[in-house]
């Protein structure tokens, strides 16, 4: 039997999972048991976590599959080294990162000591962009496809297109060090005042606010020149010798751009912060946003020349932005389009372990690949233990309602009269999206709703929009396309004539990054809309993270106390509600 831990270790978004002949059993980021957004280091939690979750001891782990391979891109690696790094502070950090990658086993054994890993036991370093597409190929079930993968860098790479069939994932096109769309992206973020860790979300939400003013300065002065991928590294920090990227703990990352930008745009946005969002800052947001989807559809276009598949799979982190995933979907040159429910880093846990499973086994058929509800479950004992436990819940009206009919037409009706509802629904997802099992539900009908959310629980910027989950059946008469997105990874232009319908989660510019919830992935979640589509006639909701400024909830406790800090008006675990 193979037993593989796969890891996304020492980088943000820190995660594991378990993967035993070709079935993936349960994955977990370390930020959810934690509490730390986008956590980086070595995720003794989630290892813990999974291991106990597959009644595995540490010692039958055959294999650890890393998203990182010290030697891809060796060459080029060596010779910026050498050019670049000789002198300064950034050499410490490099060498400190490869060191901690060839001591994992070591790591492990300190960490989990007395039980250790087995003498047997071999770690695979698997490149980061591979890792990244085989996230994607392997759970699209296509016989072959282009692979894309797109993010800040891995191994000194920044894109990578490949060509993938069952056998093998074969990179044929990479863009390397120091040029990369994601930098540039987060550099703006950066930029236009939202300094946190993966606040680029952010920047997708507001662009629609703006106009794209600044898009032709970008264009002409960020880049080498307008058609390439070389960036202009005189308005940028990240090659200097001092710059240092701390991925350890809660990512903090240093300002990428010089003030040499700033001057270039022609712009004072020094102390531009995300409190008070001004007209630049959206205009900003509009340009880039704009910038980058011009450079997706370059890319789409590449891809398109080189005539190996029809199909198209992509990951990585720039596929979280869903508003520019449509341009795959509006160039009309793929017949079929994957983007798994974890492009990020944290998923490439899975890619890793994916490409270790495959090779140990080159006949091996995987399962349970394109559920994203591989996460922890929680009993109604542990449940019920938990409720118990915290005195709080005295004051509210707890009950049991085992007949899942009878317990969603209440939950619908609570919906339906725009109260607020925290839903704890079996397993836990994976990935930064809530898809329905730790999710906050609320009505789409009322405009008022997403005033509501933000004042009651989220406490979030009144710019980003909220997600409308459907019934797949029903996306046609909403969406003008039957298309599945069962992840929320792009987009779509919701039908004019059903706007008025559902304001809570039509953005400023008409769109919604829609979920479509199918009967087969998620039963309950699926049964509840059902139920909401019986009273109002409209098969959605409003799906958001169960969360307030945090990572989302992963257990009942999780959901307890952000129920209790809140002013959320109900609160379902599994079969329990509790009514405020």
């Amino acid at each position: 039997m193979n037993t593989i831990l796969g890891l996304n270790c020492n980088h943000a978004d820190s995660s594991a999972c378990i993967i035993k002949n070709g079935k993936l059993l349960i994955a977990i980021e370390e930020e959810r048991i934690n509490r730390e957004k986008h956590w980086a280091g070595l995720p003794v939690n989630s290892i813990e976590q999974c291991l106990n979750y597959t009644n595995t001891d540490i010692s039958e782990i055959t294999d650890i599959a890393i998203n990182s391979n010290p030697l891809s891109n060796i060459n080029k690696k060596i010779f910026f080294f050498l050019k670049n790094y000789l002198f300064g502070k950034k050499k410490y950090e490099i060498i400190k990162r490869i060191k901690k990658k060839i001591n994992i086993k070591q790591d492990l054994n300190k960490n989990f000591y007395p039980k250790k890993l087995s003498k047997k036991t071999k770690v695979n370093y698997i490149d980061h962009h591979i890792s990244h597409i085989a996230s994607a190929f392997y759970p699209s079930n296509f016989e072959k496809a282009v692979g894309l993968s797109i993010d800040g860098f891995g191994d000194f790479c920044s894109l990578s297109i490949a060509k993938c069939n069952y056998e093998k994932i074969e990179i044929i096109d990479r863009i390397y060090f120091p040029d990369s769309l994601g930098l540039l992206y987060e550099a703006f973020t950066q930029l236009i005042g939202f300094k946190n860790y993966g606040d680029e979300y952010k920047i997708m939400g507001l662009s629609s606010y703006g106009q794209p003013k600044y898009y032709d300065k970008i264009k002409k002065n960020i880049f080498k020149n307008e058609d390439s991928f070389k960036l202009n590294l005189e308005y940028f920090n990240h090659t200097d010798k001092n710059f240092s990227y701390n991925f350890s703990g809660k990512p903090n990352q240093p300002i990428i751009f010089n003030d040499k930008v700033i001057n270039m745009l022609g712009v004072n946005i020094k102390n531009a912060n995300s409190q008070e969002v001004t007209n630049l800052q959206k205009d900003l947001s509009s340009s880039i946003q704009k910038v980058f989807e011009e450079k997706i559809e370059e890319i789409i276009e590449k891809i398109f020349k080189i005539n190996y598949s029809k199909n198209l799979v992509y990951a990585g982190g720039c596929a979280l932005n869903s508003l520019a995933n449509r341009k795959f979907y509006d160039s009309n040159f793929f017949n079929n389009i994957f983007i798994p429910y974890a492009p990020g880093d944290g998923g490439g846990a899975i890619g890793a372990a994916l490409i270790v499973s495959k090779k140990k086994d080159k006949k091996v058929k995987f399962s349970n690949l394109t559920s994203p509800f591989v996460g922890p479950r929680y009993d109604d004992k542990t449940i019920n233990d938990a409720i118990k436990a915290n005195t709080d819940l005295k004051k509210y009206k707890i009950e049991k309602v085992d007949d899942k009919n009878k317990l969603y037409t209440k939950v619908a009706k609570y919906i339906y009269e725009n109260k607020i509802v925290g839903f704890f629904n079996d397993k836990m997802e994976f990935g930064a999206r809530a898809l329905g099992n730790r999710s906050i539900l609320a009505n789409p009908c009322d405009k008022n709703i997403k005033e509501i959310i933000n004042k009651k629980i989220k406490r979030r910027e009144s710019f980003r929009p909220f997600a409308p989950a459907i019934l797949f059946e029903k996306k046609e008469d909403w969406f003008d396309n039957n298309f599945k997105n069962p992840y929320m990874s792009a987009v779509e232009n919701i039908n004019e004539s059903k706007k008025k319908f559902i304001p809570a989660v039509t953005h400023v510019d008409g769109t919604g990054r829609v979920q479509t919830v199918n009967k087969d992935i998620n039963p309950n979640f699926y049964l509840l809309i059902e139920k909401f589509n019986n009273l109002s006639n409209v098969p959605i909701l409003l799906n958001t993270s169960f969360n307030e400024n945090e990572p989302i909830v992963m257990t009942p406790n999780d959901a307890i106390n952000c129920f209790l800090r809140t002013d959320m008006d109900i609160l379902v675990l599994n079969s329990f509600l509790i009514t405020r």
